[in-house]
């Protein structure tokens, strides 16, 4: 009976370990994981912020070459009537 009752216990050990170790890499990768994503995440917000400030100043540019090239009719004509004198 002592020795059933001493295989039963090696085997509930047996088993804890088996479960415990797997369950603690995971953990550990879970955890990095995590920690890569709050990365990530960070990054892309910072991103975010880069592109949409590019945005904006290629949106200024994009207004000033517009507002020029819109008005390029007028600019040539009193470019042809300085060049007339």
């Amino acid at each position: 009976m002592e020795w059933t009752v001493v295989t039963v216990i090696v085997s509930l050990v047996g088993l804890l370990a088996a479960v415990a170790t797997p369950i603690a890499r995971l953990n550990s990768t879970i955890a990095k994981l995590t920690t890569q994503m709050e990365a990530f995440m960070n990054g892309l917000d910072e991103f975010k912020k880069r592109y949409t400030n590019q945005l904006q100043e290629f949106h200024k540019t994009h207004e000033d070459i517009y507002g020029k090239v819109n008005n390029h009719e007028k600019r040539i004509t009193v470019l042809e009537t300085v060049n007339k004198k």
